[in-house]
């Protein structure tokens, strides 16, 4: 039965990083004596790390930067697996006790796992409810790790997690647009109606949450709620839809 639930585990794992490559080269499956950062478990050092990374390679950027850049590269993945699952896949796994390994060498968070094979199945509806409570509980472990290396507001936390959810889930549908699956019309519709759903299954206050805006050349953005802080970095500069460019 364990070696039955380990290769269905496998398998899916398999469909779902090849179909996650398609949103990010960075989506694949963990590898053999990466760093790693995992939920109920002392991966303080890891953490710990990863924000020493940041604080070491850009001093001049200042601790609001180094916390941002850290807990953005600790909820990107998640989010993004909870958006693929829900809408290409048929089963969603057991995000809450997902494992991620963290490049030492670039502070870059990518590759994943779960410490528990049981995928759930269900519609679309059904699987955005079961990604959504599950990213919820391992969104609270991460932060409890994030408060043990520094200090970041759980409003601030909220609306850089409310910043990457939209993004994600831009850069998925801009992914529809490109092979046909969705016209260029149908975005924003269907982002809006989307987005909503995730608003109220992640129970994050609207205010949290930026808008989707059009760029020059007629490309969607988000125009987003809390500010990466890259343009404190010396070779860094504001964002497109960045809150801090007036």
């Amino acid at each position: 039965m364990q070696t039955s639930l380990a290769n269905q585990h496998a398998s899916r794992l398999e469909a779902l990083t090849h179909v996650s490559q398609q949103v990010s080269p960075l989506l694949v499956e963990l590898t053999e004596g990466a760093h790693v950062i995992e939920p109920n478990s002392t991966s303080r050092q890891e953490v710990q790390s990863l924000y020493q990374y940041w604080k070491q390679h850009y001093p001049e950027a200042g601790a609001v930067y180094w916390q941002t850049r850290t807990w953005t590269m600790l909820v990107w993945q998640p989010i993004t697996i909870a958006l693929v699952t829900t809408y290409y896949a048929e089963h969603v796994p057991p995000i809450s006790t997902m494992k991620q390994a963290v490049n030492l060498d670039n502070g870059v968070v990518g590759q994943f796992d779960f410490a528990e094979h049981n995928w759930q199945l269900g519609d679309q509806h059904q699987r955005l409810a079961i990604a959504a409570k599950e990213l919820k509980l391992l969104i609270a472990d991460l932060a409890r790790q994030l408060s043990d290396v520094c200090r970041m507001s759980p409003a601030t936390q909220e609306k850089l997690l409310a910043d990457t959810v939209m993004e994600m889930l831009l850069r998925g549908l801009n992914h529809m647009v490109s092979v046909s699956l969705l016209t260029k019309e149908q975005l924003h519709p269907t982002f809006a109606h989307e987005l909503q759903h995730w608003q109220q299954a992640l129970e994050l206050p609207l205010t949290r949450f930026g808008r989707l805006d059009v760029s020059i050349d007629g490309e969607y953005f988000v125009q987003r709620r809390a500010c990466c802080m890259h343009y404190r970095r010396a070779d860094g500069d504001y964002c497109q839809g960045c809150p801090q460019n007036k």
